[in-house]
């Protein structure tokens, strides 16, 4: 329920144009095409506050979840490997210091 309420809410967040992809158990990958930094921060920063206050239902127990992101920017990115590297590194960033959190960096 919890991931199809994150995927829900990315293509409702999201353009046409930009990339929604699962990466592992629970990571998504996001290729927004053409958004600068402060815009990807932006846009994952509204869909993170959006998240945490989506109510699921588990058996009667409701309970929240939060998101941590990692985002990475680039002009170039032509090492898609380096890419990952970089934004998983982001990601636990985030997740490391204290989670409910989006991370940037640029490559």
């Amino acid at each position: 329920r919890v991931i199809k309420g994150l995927s829900y809410l990315l293509r409702q967040r999201l353009r046409s144009t930009d990339l929604i992809g699962r990466y592992g158990g629970e990571e998504f990958a996001i290729i927004l095409p053409g958004v600068e930094a402060e815009g990807a921060l932006a846009v994952l920063e509204e869909i993170r506050q959006a998240f945490a206050e989506i109510e699921f239902d588990a058996d009667g127990s409701k309970f929240g979840v939060t998101l941590s992101a990692g985002v990475v920017t680039c002009r170039r990115c032509e090492d898609a490997q380096k890419l990952t590297e970089t934004a998983d590194s982001a990601l636990y960033e985030a997740k490391n210091s204290g989670r409910n959190r989006v991370v940037s960096r640029t490559l």
